[in-house]
């Protein structure tokens, strides 16, 4: 229980440091600090813990990547790029999505609930944290977007989580 609760604060401060602060130092610093302890301490089977890490990442920065390009999230400093702490945090999300939000492998009905409410609500925070990255207007017509989207990507990833290449997230 107590990987659960530490992966769970972990994200939950490095989410905040990664979206409201612009020091570049600091975010790749304490997302190197996250993966550290979750290498050593948080995960019990390190065999798929990079992979897992990449190709979650990997997808999300994918993801990301679209949304900016199409336009639906912009960025006032690089364009349809996404920021580097968004990249950033995408490795950070993908510890969390592994170790404190396990339990979303089992329910994937509940992690499309989950995505389609906690998704949107992290980008509008992170908008409101970070002036550099906006909703595209109507506000209602991007979240929109959103909601389908981490209605679809939040149970994807936990079926892959839970599938053969990954087997169900450790258990504290």
């Amino acid at each position: 229980m107590w990987r659960i609760v530490a992966s769970g604060i972990l994200f939950q401060v490095t989410w905040l440091i990664c979206v409201a602060d612009d020091n570049m130092q600091l975010v790749i610093g304490i997302t190197v600090v996250n993966l550290v302890v979750h290498w050593k301490f948080i995960a019990s089977r390190q065999q798929d813990f990079l992979l897992w890490v990449v190709v979650i990442s990997g997808a999300g920065i994918l993801l990301d990547g679209s949304m900016f390009q199409l336009g639906i999230l912009q960025n006032s400093d690089a364009g349809r790029l996404p920021p580097y702490w968004l990249v950033f945090l995408w490795l950070n999300f993908s510890l969390a999505l592994r170790y404190c939000f396990g339990f979303l492998q089992r329910n994937l009905w509940l992690a499309c609930a989950i995505g389609a409410v906690a998704g949107p609500f992290s980008y509008y925070c992170g908008t409101l944290l970070n002036d550099s990255v906006t909703l595209q207007p109507p506000l209602y017509r991007s979240l929109l977007i959103l909601v389908v989207t981490w209605a679809c990507f939040l149970p994807a990833a936990a079926s892959l989580a839970r599938s053969a290449c990954f087997r169900r997230a450790e258990s504290a």
